[in-house]
């Protein structure tokens, strides 16, 4: 029986779980630094994409049972109210607490063992191979280990290019004007990122920013405050704040590289997986941590080595399925920076303009 380790039950962690547990011979054991349900930093969107891969892995009903629909999307630039796009693509929103507590019950149910409150330290070798993990609460012997850790892991540290996203989000009821409409605000003090209001349920929004921190200039908190009044005004009057404003790091990769160490797979943001400019990370870690654990079943099935050549085959799989939405999500940034999308706003009842919209927000909404 080959043991493999999986540290962290984020979707990247959980996918691969899922598709370990059903393999023979192969024993995976998925382990989390937080009890769940956890709390996310997370706008919780998930895409057309998103939905057809979780369809594929046999759980996308019951994550539709759970969510939220959305129907449209209010799409604002640096001025102006904005333009609702609505479509046929399918879209929801789902918190994240109870969606990677969806997952990771799933890989259980499949056969994996998930221990929680349990932090991976370090990957333990003898002679380059990989001999186990050490973490807070002792060793644990594996032969394999996918590194799902997130974005505030360090377990397999390396140069992966990108860059880091700031965030900071909290949860509102009582918001007014809030639908089945997801909004997007490009404001003029976040270019080229964005703040939105997410609806969770027809009561709870969550609202959040992402940005490129820039030095000298204003905190996470005074951006966050600055964006309420500026762009959500009177409609805030009678909210409330459930708990605090959370944020959190998003590492984001412009192409897939340093995935494979021998003995060791990099999974979702821990790869710097995450969309340049839309800091989408749910699809891509669902689907890394899929090609991480299709690629360490067979070689492990086969009865191969997991040494770095014959795990070098989940560097190309990522690249094919994931390395143009990062190249793309890279240019797209730079022309979000540009006037281009309020341009295109300006004219929005243009059949053409409204065309092109559509197609690039296509993953926000459904109709």
């Amino acid at each position: 029986m080959k043991r493999v380790v999986i540290a962290g039950a984020g979707p990247a962690g959980s996918a691969a779980a899922m598709t370990l547990a059903g393999r023979s011979g192969v024993e995976c054991i998925v382990l989390d630094r937080r009890p769940f349900p956890r709390t996310k930093v997370c706008g919780s969107g998930l895409s057309p994409w998103t939905l057809t891969l979780l369809d594929r892995m046999g759980v996308g009903e019951k994550v539709r049972a759970k969510a939220f629909r959305i129907d449209g999307a209010l799409i604002a630039g640096t001025t102006g109210d904005g333009l609702v796009l609505r479509g046929d693509h399918e879209t929801a929103i789902l918190l994240r607490e109870v969606f990677d507590e969806l997952l990771v019950h799933e890989a259980v149910a499949r056969g994996a063992s998930f221990r929680e409150g349990v932090r991976v330290n370090s990957i333990a070798r003898v002679d380059g191979r990989v001999v186990g993990v050490e973490t807070d609460q002792g060793a644990i012997e594996a032969d394999a280990v996918i590194d799902a850790s997130g974005a505030t892991g360090n377990l397999t540290p390396a140069d992966r290019g990108g860059a880091t996203l700031h965030t900071i989000m909290g949860w509102y009821e009582g918001v007014e004007g809030v639908s089945d409409v997801v909004e997007v605000y490009f404001d003029a003090s976040l270019k080229p990122h964005y703040g939105w209001v997410f609806p969770e349920s027809t009561s709870r929004v969550n609202i959040g920013l992402c940005f490129f921190a820039k030095s000298p200039g204003p905190n996470a908190r005074e951006r966050f405050e600055s964006f309420l009044e500026r762009r959500l005004g009177q409609r805030m009057r009678h909210a409330s704040r459930i708990g605090n404003l959370v944020g959190h790091p998003v590492h984001v990769g412009a192409w897939p590289t340093a995935l494979v160490s021998p003995g060791v797979l990099v999974a979702g943001e821990a790869a710097r997986l995450a969309d340049y400019a839309t800091a989408e990370g749910i699809y891509h870690a669902l689907l890394s941590g899929l090609s991480a654990g299709e690629v360490l079943g067979e070689v492990l099935a086969s009865g191969q080595e997991p040494d770095e050549a014959h795990l070098s085959r989940y560097t190309s799989l990522v690249r094919r399925r994931l390395g143009l939405r990062l190249v793309g999500g890279r240019a797209l940034t730079g022309i979000l920076n540009g006037p281009v999308l309020d341009f295109a706003l300006r004219f929005g009842t243009n059949f053409a303009s409204r065309k092109i919209l559509s197609r690039l927000f296509a993953g926000l909404y459904h109709g």
